[in-house]
């Protein structure tokens, strides 16, 4: 028998399809699961791929966000160095920090008025060993005038000129300021000072080219600036870089155009030290009974002289920074205080004798 097939109702011919058109259906199983692996396969699976994976995002959010920090410590400045300053927010920073050391250590030049303990103020002379026509010339001599005309007034400074000694010999009861270019030291500048009885007897001042040369005005000035305290004697006001310039020279900075010049606070610490010019006591030297006394008092000075010469001439050595190699490795130097940015050495001669180094890290 032929089957009959069912007549089409009209005006279903657009709802329904024709057995000739392939109808189309919805992905299969599997390439639905294909489609999932597709879209899965950016994502790590191993120990290692995620580590590298999520340790990669980590890394680029740590540099946007130092990247943040920069931008606004550069437009807002100052005020967020001071907020991050932590002697703002840690009760007794920095003094009781051991790694930050005692902040505004002294030394005090022998007296040489006969017994008066420094109190009638501090006379010293200044040797001025600089490279002839250097600028370093304007920059002592602006300082020599900041350190002699304080307010209390405390030294009095005697200026001389002399022969250029990038060697800076020393020179008893005198401060000796030179210049070179000492190499790739790692310091730009040194005060050196050499202790009798843990009294100055001698201080040398140095600038090193290899640094400061082509460098501009403020940071030479205060370079010189703060070795000249040194050299007198003072310690530093503040050793912390990152809060408010005090506005002296002995105080760290990373704006030496702000710290030029000593202010009424370091005067005042040197009036501490060594009193007031204006109270100057006239004490008579007697000279010993019996005998010529200017023989004696030339006997005297000459081996005074020849003892100075002898401890002297470890001021001579090479300075060497901590981070160098086998730096002080004799054993006879001692670090006793270290910043990121600066380091006080000191070595003991024997017979009451001693050398303190200031070093200015570059």
């Amino acid at each position: 028998a032929v089957a009959t097939v069912p007549a089409r109702p009209t005006g279903m011919d657009s709802f329904v399809e024709s057995p000739s058109r392939p109808i189309r259906q919805r992905g299969s199983v599997s390439q639905r699961h294909k489609g999932a692996d597709a879209s899965t396969a950016s994502y790590p699976e191993d120990c290692r791929s995620k580590t590298m994976h999520y340790g990669g995002r980590v890394l680029l959010s740590l540099l946007i966000g130092g990247i943040t920090f920069l931008i606004y410590v550069t437009v807002f400045g100052r005020r967020t160095s001071d907020v991050l300053d932590p002697a703002s927010w840690l009760s007794g920073y920095p003094e009781s920090d051991p790694s930050m050391g005692s902040v505004g250590q002294h030394n005090v030049w022998k007296p040489n008025n006969n017994g008066n303990e420094g109190r009638s103020g501090l006379k010293l002379q200044v040797l001025n060993n600089l490279v002839v026509g250097s600028d370093w010339n304007e920059h002592m001599e602006s300082s020599i005038y900041d350190w002699d005309n304080g307010t209390p007034d405390a030294v009095a400074l005697n200026i001389r000129s002399m022969t250029h000694d990038p060697d800076c010999r020393a020179v008893r009861r005198a401060m000796k300021v030179c210049n070179a270019n000492y190499g790739a030291t790692d310091w730009r500048g040194v005060n050196q000072i050499l202790l009798q009885d843990d009294y100055i007897i001698t201080s040398l001042a140095k600038m090193n080219d290899y640094y400061l040369e082509g460098t501009n005005k403020a940071q030479k000035q205060y370079t010189m600036c703060h070795e000249l305290g040194h050299g007198l004697g003072l310690g530093h006001s503040d050793e912390n870089f990152h809060n408010k310039d005090l506005g002296n020279c002995m105080d760290y900075t990373e704006r030496p155009q702000n710290n030029m010049h000593p202010d009424t606070s370091n005067f005042e610490t040197l009036e501490e030290l060594y009193g007031n010019l204006n109270d100057i006591v006239r004490v008579e030297q007697m000279l010993p009974n019996g005998g010529d006394g200017r023989l004696l008092i030339t006997k005297e000075k000459r081996l005074l002289e020849e003892e100075f010469e002898k401890y002297a001439a470890y001021l001579s050595g090479p300075i060497e920074v901590s981070s160098k190699r086998n730096a002080h490795s004799d054993g006879e130097w001692r670090l006793l205080h270290q910043t990121d940015t600066a380091e006080y050495h000191e070595r003991q001669l024997g017979n009451g004798y001693s050398i303190r180094t200031s070093i200015l890290l570059s």
